[in-house]
């Protein structure tokens, strides 16, 4: 079930406070992909990823009535859900870990939305440049970026997510912004920056 011109997604959200399950349905569907790439970024155990996302959708649906999520914020809910559903499986597991015990955010092997595009748009020369930046980004860069120009998600909720101050997300963007800047140019920043809130 996808959503479809007519419905709107306060319309949606009541229904699926009231037990439609198409109403989940289409929830589910407008989120899950979107929370699957994020939990690859933090787990390279797939399965693990898929287990966490049936159980915060479970949860979702379980505590349905009682929940006061506004439908704005529901991303960033499910967001920080998955994260802390993993966390907790990480830590269980001793996988993944930084030295800090929290869970890190280790690149794909497979290369990232971002670099995919702009090795379609951009020269081999730059986009090798972009590759070889992002992966070289600290744990916390690559996070807070990904969260904010891919889902949009402000300061407050990235440092909810991350666990730091609302100072020091804006540090980690601005910094990690400036790396890729200094690596591939101001321009290719924007494109960047333009195709990632493009897929949010």
């Amino acid at each position: 079930m996808e959503f479809q011109a007519g419905n709107s997604w306060a319309g949606v959200w009541d229904r699926f406070r009231k037990g439609d399950k198409e109403a989940f349905a289409i929830l589910y569907n407008s989120h899950v992909d979107a929370l699957y790439s994020y939990g690859c970024k933090l787990c390279h155990d797939s399965g693990l990823v898929k287990d966490a996302l049936q159980e915060i959708f479970i949860e979702l649906y379980n505590k349905r009535e009682s929940s006061n999520i506004p439908i704005v914020r529901l991303r960033y809910y499910l967001l920080l859900a998955l994260k802390r559903n993993l966390v907790k499986k990480l830590v269980k597991g001793r996988k993944y870990l930084s030295m800090d015990g929290k869970a890190d955010f280790p690149m794909l092997d497979e290369p990232s939305e971002e670099t995919k595009w702009i090795e379609q748009e951009r020269s081999e020369e730059v986009s090798d440049m972009v590759g070889r930046t992002i992966e070289i980004l600290p744990a916390k860069q690559r996070e807070a970026i990904y969260l904010r120009f891919t889902h949009c998600l402000d300061y407050e909720e990235i440092s909810r997510i991350l666990g730091i101050s609302v100072e020091s997300v804006r540090k980690q963007v601005y910094r990690g912004i400036k790396s890729i800047r200094n690596s591939i140019g101001k321009e290719s920043v924007a494109l960047f920056l333009l195709f990632s809130a493009k897929k949010s």
